[in-house]
């Protein structure tokens, strides 16, 4: 099967559009979307739009889940930008913002076939974050990531490409240094991060997914208008600071 794994777009619908017609440009013929469609950038009802017309999967993100509730539990400049965005999705059509708000409550926790898992932040939570360093830092919480994987467990919370290999002992493998090509083989557990759509956090400020045909897994770097992204940020609300348009920049 071809299909293209996507995340963290982040209310970033300029990095979106790019990364939507890369996909396209490849005869890609199925998208997954891995959530936080959300938060951070400017145009969160335009991206929630282009995901449920453009995706067959979506799994829900933290982001995701604080607007068809509240931000609580984020740190308060993050549960501002939340809360903007909600309002912004809630306005404007009934019959839009109902279709939203559906797609979003409609989004799964996790989703699993043939030994292939789908999830935000890792099999056990969707706030839950699979670091490079918890390779030497926190490896009993990888332990558990793979005791609840059958083969591969994707992943997009981290917005870090990479992969990160079960045995013979726990290693990471940055996509960077893989030059963006991961062949699995069969046997093998891996979980894998396919990086971030509109928030990349490796270094590399260009969008990012993942392009997969069978076993062989590619992620693709998608230019696109970043100094136009970091205006329409600085236009909006005092809460979308230049630190947002900054990050924005340097991919980190």
């Amino acid at each position: 099967m071809h299909y293209a794994v996507i995340g963290c777009i982040h209310s970033n619908v300029d990095a979106l559009k790019a990364v939507l017609a890369d996909i396209r440009q490849r005869g890609v013929e199925r998208i997954v979307c891995l959530g936080d469609v959300v938060g951070f950038g400017p145009d969160p009802a335009e991206c929630v739009d282009l995901i449920r017309q453009h995706c067959f999967m979506y799994v829900r993100g933290d982001h995701d889940l604080a607007m068809l509730g509240d931000s609580e539990g984020f740190i308060p400049k993050t549960q501002q930008i939340l809360d903007w965005a909600r309002s912004h999705l809630m306005a404007g059509d009934p019959q839009l913002v109902q279709a939203r708000t559906g797609f979003l409550e409609g989004g799964l926790e996790c989703f699993t076939s043939a030994g292939i898992t789908f999830v935000h932040g890792s099999p056990r939570s969707a706030s839950e974050y699979l670091f490079p360093s918890d390779v030497t830092k926190n490896p009993r919480k990888l332990r558990v990531a793979f005791a609840a994987t059958e083969k591969v467990t994707f992943f997009t919370h981290t917005q870090v490409p990479g992969v990160i290999l079960e045995s013979p002992s726990l290693t990471w493998h940055p996509a960077q240094e893989l030059d963006g090509f991961f062949h699995y083989k069969k046997g093998a557990k891996a979980l894998i991060g396919v990086g971030a759509v509109g928030q990349p956090r490796d270094g590399d400020p260009r969008a990012c997914y993942l392009e997969i045909n069978k076993n062989h897994m590619h992620w693709r770097r998608v230019e696109y208008d970043l100094q136009a992204v970091c205006e329409k940020m600085r236009a909006l609300p005092e809460v979308f600071s230049s630190d947002y348009a900054i990050r924005l920049t340097k991919g980190r």
